[in-house]
């Protein structure tokens, strides 16, 4: 299950990352009732729909049951972030999901030995998610899993992110050079989906942000105050080893579980928990 980070909308045309004009693409229909109009920026390239009045309501459990890619989205997630750090820095850093919904990419990453953090103003998780966020001021990284593209106002989101975090790792499928109302990522029947990243747009946003920016160029995106090491930039140039990198690790933790050498963080969160009833 996912929640949104719903911004207050504000209605007007024009582009909510740099203020320049936009033209209209096309307009569609929302939820059998709504008829949206996609635009476009003719400085940044990015694309939103106007006025998504409908948005905070879009967030009803009965929609929900659209996205039935969510669990598999947040394990792959998990295991991308899990890839960016050996296993040395994974026993040190601190990592924030932002807009985690149900928990479960957190779960994932704590049970793997990384302290990530959970947050979301707008649900509550189904899975334990461990301590508080708030113990923590800064983060070694903060992703958002298929959060910015339900964002209104997204360039203050990612001002506000990157300053809590040297690294703000975000998911959005890079739409096609043409778009059209067929495209299956504008997903009418929920509503939810109403901006959208092309590349040169987050070229714009690292620039005007004076940030380094990372992207596989189709779905993860890195927004980053230092420069990125040597492993960041082959795994976001070749995801596909990003995944098989997780799964090695992955393969490591069994046979350290099996061994009784696993360093995850479940026994430690079962331990706070079982205290915090006692």
């Amino acid at each position: 299950m996912k929640c949104a980070i719903v911004q207050p909308v504000v209605d007007q045309t024009v582009c909510k990352i740099c203020n320049a004009k936009t033209s209209e693409l096309f307009d569609f229909l929302l939820l059998q009732q709504h008829l949206a109009k996609l635009r476009q920026c003719s400085n940044c390239g990015f694309e939103f729909i106007e006025n998504p009045i409908w948005l905070a309501d879009s967030f009803l459990s009965s929609l929900n049951q659209f996205d039935v890619g969510s669990a598999d989205r947040s394990l792959i997630v998990a295991g991308f972030v899990r890839s960016l750090f050996s296993r040395k820095q994974a026993s040190r850093v601190k990592v924030l999901d932002f807009g985690g919904g149900d928990g479960l990419a957190t779960r994932t990453l704590r049970d793997s030995g990384i302290d990530c953090r959970w947050e979301d103003p707008y649900c509550q998780p189904v899975f334990a998610v461990g301590p508080d966020q708030s113990e923590i001021n800064h983060f070694d990284l903060v992703f958002m899993s298929e959060v910015a593209l339900h964002l209104t106002d997204p360039l203050e989101m990612i001002k506000s992110l990157t300053a809590r975090s040297d690294r703000l790792l975000m998911t959005a499928v890079v739409p096609p050079e043409k778009i059209g109302t067929d495209w299956w990522y504008l997903m009418p029947q929920t509503g939810q989906h109403v901006a959208f990243y092309p590349v040169e747009t987050l070229r714009w946003i690292a620039k005007h942000l004076s940030l380094h920016l990372l992207t596989d160029g189709r779905f993860f995106h890195q927004f980053s105050t230092l420069r990125p090491s040597f492993l960041e930039r082959v795994m976001f140039k070749v995801p596909q080893l990003a995944m098989l990198r997780w799964k090695l690790m992955e393969i490591g933790d069994l046979v350290r579980r099996g061994l009784g050498r696993h360093k995850g963080l479940t026994a430690s969160d079962q331990d706070s928990l079982g205290r915090k009833v006692l």
